[in-house]
């Protein structure tokens, strides 16, 4: 493919009859056939017709499933270094007859499920997991109808860290079911789905004290700080501070649609009137962001990431007990020496804290009400053009992402190519981002899930990375050889985060997040805009990792060798996670996905 010439632009000639359920079917061939390749390896590409299926630009990829003998045959649009093809729609197979016939993606997820089931071992959940191919595909149409006009909130240079988090429309591209969510009835999507601008007031539950546990490493406790937050807001009412704020009890927030999940369970239906009371919708309105259960106000101090009793991709996403402690304790380890040599050796990185919890307690483990009350810096006027990573990188519903739209502007205003603008960009990217995680792990031995979307960057006025922010109480890992090391500023802190493991754990677990998911998903969204040949940014990757390598490496870690010299290495398995049934949330850190050995770009790909 001519970098005039990409995926994205022919997808601009067909923007005039977009149809809403052939996109999302195209999405969802796409992100789940990509899936299926990369994670088992078992595909060709090839220059000639077979079936009487012509090639693409860049070849007719053929892969054949092996249970069924059935050929699966993709006229390839990008053929994409780092393995997320663009493809020509319809894919086709064939079984049993001489020709290719098209296949949708109902089709597609059936046949690869049966060879999964015929040809993997292990437990699986093959009927499940095809219900959450088709879900997700009737989301992604429901949102790409209703955003298909809103271009300026989903691809503009300048956009409101709300609409960023909002323009999520196809979701993660190495994801089978990436917009599958059961539990939220289609007829309440237009109010808590981010993608379609949900917004609500929290819901509140009064409690007293006896009935909650609560910590926060701030100045104030997590009671003071929601009180506080309701007296501030000017959509609460002077009768309800009177009657409420002001007493002695707890006032809990909470997502609405958990609220109602809570009233419906009888040990909570059980304590209201018995020092629990349900309070109903109160005070400004919070927006769904990209995981759905966070929940963001523009003037609030704080977000709200609430547990969520609704499976979304991989997990039910409820907060657990240890990870509302580990949200404090990290907090704690940031505000120590930790955190001040952080910020001077990294000044444009900062992790956002979850430093403050409220959590229902009824006796019997999580209640289905524990809250994370996350530091807020988008708050104010003022508010940046931040963004997570996920938002800036997908593909759009016509068109360039808005990634390659901003690279494309910013060529024109400089008088550069995109190639130049892309390398600067990334190098940005790379320092703003990708260099700070590793001294973060290598050196102060603190591990961090900096995947796509835990990573939000802040462009300037030019439309270039200044700073990133990591967000998640979920996603820390403290490596047994550094683990000493972390206590020394703040004993107790393993046992509280909960999260020491074996380095090879953290190590593997670190080279997916950060490598394989965040920096070879923008390497693929820069190539597959057109914008510059990915090998270019692969080999700026491939000299960061070595800077890293030389300067920060340590003995007990194994996480950069492999991805330097390695020509596979061991890569989290979504397709094959979702297969098996795996709950992420639920499981041990050794058992919580499937990994697989995946072709490394980084040595395949460049000539060293």
């Amino acid at each position: 493919m001519s970098l005039e010439t990409g995926g994205d632009e022919r997808r601009e000639e067909r923007a005039p009859e977009l149809d809403p359920e052939a996109r999302a079917d195209d999405a969802t061939v796409h992100a789940f056939l990509n899936c299926y390749l990369r994670e088992t390896g078992d595909y060709e590409v090839v220059d000639e017709r077979v079936a009487g299926v012509d090639p693409g630009a860049d070849g007719l990829l053929c892969a054949t499933l092996s249970g069924q003998g059935v050929d699966l045959l993709a006229p390839l649009a990008y053929r994409s270094p780092t393995e997320r093809h663009l493809f020509e729609t319809p894919v086709r197979y064939r079984m049993g007859s001489p020709r290719g016939l098209p296949i949708d993606s109902a089709t597609l997820a059936a046949l690869v499920i049966k060879d999964l089931s015929l040809t993997q071992a292990g437990t699986a959940v093959p009927d499940e997991l095809l219900e959450r191919v088709l879900r997700s595909k009737r989301a992604t149409e429901t949102f790409v109808r209703a955003r298909a006009d809103d271009e300026e909130r989903l691809y503009a240079e300048r956009l409101s860290f709300r609409d960023a988090e909002q323009a999520l429309v196809f979701g993660h591209h190495r994801h089978p079911t990436p917009k599958s969510r059961q539990g939220i009835a289609a007829r309440d999507r237009s109010t808590y789905a981010p993608e379609l601008r949900g917004s609500f007031p929290l819901h509140y539950f009064r409690a007293d004290p006896t009935l909650v546990s609560a910590d926060s490493a701030l100045d104030r406790s997590a009671t003071r700080w929601v009180t506080d937050a309701l007296r501030e807001d000017p959509d609460v009412s002077e009768s309800f501070v009177a009657e409420h704020v002001e007493s002695d009890d707890v006032l809990l927030p909470v997502h609405p649609w958990q609220a109602q999940y809570l009233l419906d369970r009888p040990v909570v239906e059980e304590r209201l009137g018995d020092g629990l009371e349900h309070l109903g919708a109160v005070g400004r309105a919070f927006s769904p962001t990209t995981s759905v259960r966070t929940l963001y106000s523009p003037a609030s101090p704080f977000m709200v990431k609430s547990s969520l009793n609704v499976r979304i991709t991989n997990s039910r996403r409820t907060n657990k007990l240890p990870e509302l402690e580990r949200g404090v304790a990290i907090a704690e380890l940031l505000d120590t020496a930790f955190g001040d040599e952080l910020a001077a050796a990294f000044p444009d990185f900062d992790v956002i804290r979850d430093p403050a919890y409220l959590a229902l307690d009824l006796g019997d483990g999580e209640s289905g009400l524990e809250t994370v009350l996350r530091a807020n810096p988008f708050s104010g006027v003022d508010e940046p053009n931040a963004t997570p990573v996920v938002s800036l990188c997908q593909d759009a519903i016509a068109g360039r992402s808005r990634l390659g739209r901003l690279v494309a502007s910013v060529a024109d205003r400089e008088g550069r190519s995109t190639e130049a603008v892309s390398a600067d960009w990334f190098r940005d990217y790379l320092r703003v981002s990708v260099r700070p995680v590793l001294w973060l792990y290598l050196v102060q031995g603190v591990g961090v899930e900096a995947h796509q979307q835990n990573t939000v960057l802040e462009l300037d006025a030019d439309g270039y990375p200044v700073k990133c922010y990591y967000r998640d109480n979920q996603g820390f890992y403290l490596p047994e050889s550094k683990h000493a090391d972390v206590e020394a500023y703040l004993p107790g802190i393993g046992e509280r985060a909960g999260t020491v493991c074996a380095d090879g754990i953290a190590d593997e677990r670190l080279r997916y997040y950060v490598v394989l998911n965040n920096a070879l998903g923008v390497v693929n969204a820069f190539g597959s805009a057109g914008l510059v040949d990915e090998r270019r940014l692969l080999g700026l990757l491939r000299d960061e990792l070595e800077r890293a390598r030389e300067r920060y490496d340590r003995p007990s870690s194994g996480l950069l060798d492999p991805l330097l010299e390695s020509p596979t290495v061991p890569c989290k398995a979504n397709l094959l996670t979702r297969f098996r049934g795996l709950d992420e949330l639920e499981n041990d850190l050794e058992n919580q996905s499937v990994y697989t050995d995946v072709t490394n770009p980084l040595v395949t790909e460049l000539d060293r």
